[in-house]
């Protein structure tokens, strides 16, 4: 009569963590352990638990929990691209005034005086199909502002708000515009207390925005 001894499978005592993007940072026990891939060594005990956090710019973090009485010996993650992203666009035009030289279609020069009506009328048209309203107007003054518009994104926690804001530089020699689009963001808590800070970044549906403003009046003259 012959015996069999069954012996129970060995669990590794190493534990592989690999993540998505490969440079993501791996923290174990809030330590930084790697890029992409890192191993820890199994807890003794199976109530032991081992903290990992996973993190990269631009994507959602991951923080998950192992413990001792796990058997896995291979851990992968897949971290999530952060909605603000994925629905916005990097910018360096963005929070900084840039000068416009007017195509001289816009504007008339009688003696000392410069008529730039129709470029206003122009500028309202545009901005009028990105923002429900302009917040204050003043020709005279060479002076307008939109109100802040404000988007939220899935899969994210920030706010982006945006607005324009366009004054008049002319002299008779030289008829510009100067024109800043401004671009802040803050985190949802943030948020509710108005504490926004400048982001050189923009929404996708705002990049034609940027476009008309710089070609449809006249020419850039300096950033």
């Amino acid at each position: 009569m012959s015996v069999v001894v069954c012996h129970a499978e060995k669990i590794p005592k190493i534990v592989k963590v690999t993540v998505e993007p490969k440079d993501a940072a791996i923290y174990i026990n809030n330590a930084l352990t790697g890029y992409g891939y890192a191993e820890f060594t199994r807890p003794k005990k199976k109530n032991e638990v081992i903290i990992i956090r996973c993190e990269c710019s631009e994507y959602k973090p991951i923080l998950t929990k192992f413990y001792g009485g796990d058997k896995r010996s291979s851990l992968s993650f897949a971290l999530q691209q952060d909605g603000f992203y994925r629905a916005s666009a990097a910018s360096g035009i963005v929070n900084k005034f840039f000068t416009i030289d007017l195509d001289s279609l816009y504007y008339r020069v009688d003696g000392d005086k410069v008529n730039a009506s129709p470029a206003w009328k122009l500028l309202h048209q545009i901005l009028l199909n990105y923002f429900d309203e302009i917040a204050a107007t003043d020709i005279y003054g060479g002076y307008l502002q939109t109100p802040w518009q404000y988007k939220t994104f899935s899969l994210s926690e920030k706010q982006i708000r945006n607005r324009v804001t366009i004054r008049d530089i002319s002299t008779p020699k030289r008829v510009a515009f100067q024109i800043k689009v401004s671009s802040e963001v803050a985190g949802t808590m943030a948020a509710r207390h108005g504490e926004f800070t400048e982001v050189d970044r923009i929404p996708k549906e705002l990049e034609p925005l940027i476009e008309e403003l710089q070609t449809r009046i006249g020419k850039v003259s300096s950033l």
